[in-house]
This record gives structure tokens, sequence and C-alpha cells, in this order.
């Protein structure tokens, strides 16, 4: 694998994964006040690193293209008087931040 492909794949992934945490963020947003929803996120940095490192290294591990979020509910939330859990700021926070992120891409 060559150094333009590597690269290539990884944004590749990485822009399909803020893809999928944006759609979260959306989720998140559309769902604040519905009572006892509680808030997700997306996490993939780690794994997405791990791949590289292993291409990187030539040792064994998940391809690029393997790589796959996990979606978790947001161990930050706090819940509140209808059980809900999205934190309007914060996940304004987040799409802006993702939004930044895929458009670097």
């Amino acid at each position: 694998m060559t150094l333009f492909d590597k690269t290539m794949d990884t944004v590749s992934k990485s822009l399909d994964l803020l893809l999928l945490r944006q759609s979260i963020i959306s989720e998140n947003i559309a769902n604040a006040e519905t009572p006892s929803f509680k808030a997700k996120k997306v996490e993939f940095e780690c794994n997405l690193q791990k791949a590289v490192d292993a291409v990187e290294t030539g040792a064994m591990g998940p391809t690029i293209r393997d790589v796959e979020a996990t979606i978790v509910q947001d161990p930050q939330s706090e819940m509140g008087q209808d059980l809900n859990t999205v934190d309007m700021d914060r996940e304004m926070a987040a799409m802006t931040k993702t939004d930044l992120k895929y458009s670097a891409g």
C-alpha cells in the first residue's frame, strides 16, 4: 500500500464516520424534547488510529477500510426532569466541530 493509498483510505473512512457522527448528533437534537431520550455519541478515532498505525508498521490489525464506529450513550449527559439527557449546547458544539472536521477532509 502506498502512502497515497493509505492517506486516501484514511480520509475516505474519516469522512464516512464523521457523517455518521453528524447523523447521531442530529438525532439527539431532534429528540431534545422527547421524554426519557438518551443522547448518544459516536466513537471511532482510537480504532482508526490503531488501523493507521498497523498499516504504517506492517503489523497485523484491522485495515483502515474495516474500521467501524461505536455508538454509545453519552456518558457526559446529565438527566433532566423529563429523564432526557440531550444537552443542546454540547450538541451544537459537537455539530460545529464535526462540520469543521468534515469540511477540512
